[in-house]
This record gives structure tokens, C-alpha cells and sequence, in this order.
């Protein structure tokens, strides 16, 4: 069936991006598209006046603020003309071949193509295929890779929604992205969802364009988009797994962010004086320890959110269980790293694993793959948790002799641990062993 690009509408969200428009929308009137559609999102900047001075022939919807990413493309989407949708971020320019090497890997089959993605020069790969490690936090495959050095895989979970094409009826069929997202991981949602459906989702190596590197992202404080990230991680799992494993996964997420909460928060759980290290490098305004902290608080109050959404989310699982046409067993295989380290901490890694052989999911990842990422830490990683072990069971055992023996009024216990921050453990661990030596 022949395809052309008279048939697309190009969708693109703006906000506060006119120095990205002047070098957008000069590229995407040649592609011979049916209408260029932009949705500004109450932009100060002149965007506005500048797309109707400049650009009259381009269809200008408008919002009176910020509504991230996914409510602003569903608009568009819904006022399309197009029998196709694409979209595009503000911040890229499209290489002349974009729509029509897209539409080439079109069929009823498969609704949905995602574009390769390269850097402004096209030297280095932004997206060329996806990744989602279980939990529900995506990577885009091969970012930062020169572009010779990668190949590809023709189907792939989910497209990047800074460049896609999709049949405009099954987009809205679907439901469009999910406004509840607001941005992040809206594309990740939506690709899960079409193959729930039945349809298909590739990669259009042919179909290119140039990134200026998550520009409009980089305006907002980092937090913000951390926050995103976490609570958006979430929403993707509660509402795409099958029963089965929804109830397996989402008890296991709630509690594994409240661990990164408490292990990025920088209390040691191992001391009587949990804060007493993280107040002190506040009081020193140590950057880190304040990053640290805000991340902290995002886990907590992404879950938080999550969870007050759950009554929407349900009524949203609900209706993905009503066109559902694949099992999670039949799209495993398109997570393609699914318990990839999405911290880099061995005993958090190491307690995650063990829930993981406890929950039981194996009959839908191969959990071996787990078990091999904390064996490719570095060894004195590895180190790390073994000293830690070994100091925790010490602790448990002085802890013990605490109790059995209270130490005198001028406080040993307090000296011990002043001896372990300044001396090291060993050292207060001789000392106090000392000490219970005499007393007995």
C-alpha cells in the first residue's frame, strides 16, 4: 500500500523554545507533510507571535500553561487532519528523508515507528532503539555511541516520543499518551500499551533527526526531572503488567524506592547516630549530601503520588486488560535488559536480589541475568559488602553486650563510635572489647 507524506500531520509542543523553532520549523517545510502543527504551552518568550509572523501557514494551538509533553501532543493528535501523526521535540531539526523513510515501515501489523535519533552534527547516537529494566525505568539504547559503531533492532518496546510516527486512529484508540505523566516515560507507557494490543512497534534507521540534547529538560531544575522519573517508573508498571506479576512487581517497587529513599538520604542504619554524619556534611553545605537528600524526598514523594493516583490507575489497567492481546510472557523478551543496576550501590543490588528470587519472577525474566550484574561490579565493590556485612553482625553482638552490660556514666559506647569516625572500626572495636574485658 503506497504512503505519503501528504497524509502526516507534524506535531511539535513548544514552551519558552523560540531560538529551537527558527531552526525547526525551517526543516520540516520541505517535507511536503498535509499541516505542521504547534502546540505552545503559555510560552513568554514570543513564541507565539513569532510562528504567526513567520509561519502562518502552520496551525498554532494554544495552552495557557505548561502542560508538559503528553496533554499538548494528545491536542494536537485530536485536531490532526493527518491519517499519521508525528512528533517531534521543539529542539531537533528533521533530515529530509524523516516522514518518508518512516512511513516505509508501516504495515497494519505495525502502527508505530520510531526514528533514529543523532546528535545536532549526527556524528553520535541519541536513540536507536529502547530498553526497560523491570521496575519500569527506560533507557534509550546506544545514547553517546558513534554512530558507525551501532547496529539495530527492527522491533523495539517502545519509541521515543521526541520523534515518532503513528496511525492517528490507533494513537487515539489507545488513548494517546497519558496526561497523567505530564512528561518522561509517556512514550514508554504508550509502546507497552500498543503491544498489549496486538500491534507492533520499530526502529526506522533511514528516519533521522538532529538533537540539540533534551534542551527544554535542562531548564528545569534537575529534581524535577528525577521526580518525573521515579513517580513516571511507577505508573508504567501499575498499569501495563498482567495481574500475576502487578502483584508481585508493585510491592516489590514501593519498597525498594523506600531503600533508595533511606540510602540516598545518607543515614547509617549500622549507628546509634543515624543523622549524626549526614548533619554534619549539611552543616559544612556539602553540595552532594544536599543533592543526596532532595533525591531522597523525590522517591518518597513520587511514591506518594503514585499511590494517591492508584484509583485513576486502576480504572486505566481495567481498560488496557480489555484490549489486551499479548502476555507479559510474550513481550519480556523486548525489555532487553531488564534488571539492568539502576543504582550503583552492591548492597542495595544484593538485597534487591534476594527479593527477587523471593517474589518469584522467573517465569518472565531470566533472573541469572540479576545475579550477573552484581558479579560485574567492581571487586572492591564486592569488598564493600562483605565489610559491611561482617561490621553489621559486630554490631549486633556489641549492641548485645550493650544491653547486658550499660556502659558507665562517662559513656563508652558514645566513645566508641567518636573512636570508629575518627580511627576507624577496628581500632573502636579493639577498644570497647577492651573495656567489656575488664568489666567482666
Amino acid at each position: 500500500m503506497s504512503r505519503s507524506a501528504s497524509e502526516v500531520s507534524v506535531v511539535t509542543v513548544n514552551w519558552n523554545g523560540q531560538d529551537h523553532l527558527t531552526r525547526l520549523l525551517p526543516s520540516l517545510m520541505t517535507l511536503g507533510v498535509r499541516e505542521v502543527i504547534v502546540v505552545d504551552n503559555g510560552s513568554t518568550d514570543g513564541s507565539r507571535s513569532f510562528v504567526r509572523r513567520h509561519y502562518p501557514q502552520v496551525q498554532l494551538l494554544e495552552n495557557q500553561v505548561n502542560r508538559g509533553f503528553a496533554q499538548p501532543s494528545n491536542l494536537g493528535a485530536r485536531q490532526a487532519q493527518g491519517r499519521y501523526v508525528a512528533f517531534i521535540n521543539n529542539d531537533m531539526r528533521a533530515h529530509a528523508n524523516w516522514i518518508d523513510a518512516a512511513l516505509t515501515h508501516l504495515s497494519p501489523e505495525v502502527p508505530c515507528v520510531a526514528s533514529r535519533i543523532l546528535d545536532w552534527e549526527g556524528h553520535r547516537v541519541d536513540f536507536n532503539g529502547s530498553s526497560l529494566q523491570y521496575l519500569g525505568y527506560a533507557l534509550q539504547k546506544d545514547q553517546g555511541k558513534l554512530l558507525e559503531e551501532v547496529s539495530h533492532s527492527e522491533q523495539i518496546l517502545f519509541p521515543c516520543g521526541g520523534a515518532m510516527l503513528i496511525e492517528r486512529e490507533v494513537f487515539l484508540q489507545l488513548g494517546g499518551f497519558d496526561p497523567d505523566f505530564f512528561a518522561l516515560f509517556e512514550d514508554v507507557d504508550l509502546g507497552w500499551r500498543l503491544w498489549i494490543a496486538g500491534f507492533a512497534v520499530a526502529l526506522a534507521p533511514e528516519s533521522i533527526v538532529y538533537h540539540r540534547g533534551h534542551a527544554t529538560l535542562e531548564t528545569q531544575a534537575n529534581e524535577k526531572t528525577r521526580y518525573l522519573m521515579h513517580r513516571n517508573a511507577l505508573l508504567t508498571i501499575m498499569k501495563n503488567y498482567e495481574e500475576e506479576n502487578f502483584r508481585k512487581v508493585l510491592p516489590l517497587a514501593i519498597l525498594l524506592a523506600l531503600k533508595r529513599s533511606v540510602r540516598s538520604s545518607g543515614v547509617k542504619k549500622e549507628s546509634f547516630y543515624l543523622w549524626s554524619q549526614t548533619r554534619h556534611r549539611l552543616r559544612a553545605e556539602d553540595p552532594t549530601m544536599q543533592a543526596q537528600l532532595i533525591d531522597s524526598l523525590n522517591h518518597l514523594v513520587a511514591l506518594d503520588d503514585a499511590l494517591q493516583l492508584l484509583p485513576r490507575t486502576l480504572e486505566k489497567r481495567r481498560q488496557i486488560k480489555a484490549l489486551r492481546r499479548r502476555s507479559d510472557a510474550q513481550i519480556a523478551t523486548l525489555f532487553g535488559d531488564p534488571f539492568r543496576a539502576i543504582v550503583e550501590d552492591p548492597v542495595y543490588l544484593k538485597e534487591e536480589l534476594e527479593y527477587l528470587e523471593m517474589v518469584d519472577l522467573g517465569s518472565l525474566f531470566d533472573l541469572s541475568d540479576s545475579a550477573a550484574t552484581l558479579e560485574t561490579l567492581p571487586s572492591e565493590l564486592r569488598e564493600k559488602v562483605r565489610t559491611q556485612e561482617s561490621e553489621l553482625k559486630a554490631l549486633q553482638w556489641l549492641g548485645t553486650q550493650a544491653l547486658l552490660r550499660p556502659p558507665a556514666p562517662e559513656s563508652r559506647i558514645q566513645r566508641f563510635f567518636s573512636s570508629w569516625r575518627t580511627q576507624g572500626f577496628q581500632v573502636a572495636c579493639r577498644r570497647l572489647v577492651e573495656y567489656l574485658s575488664r568489666a567482666v
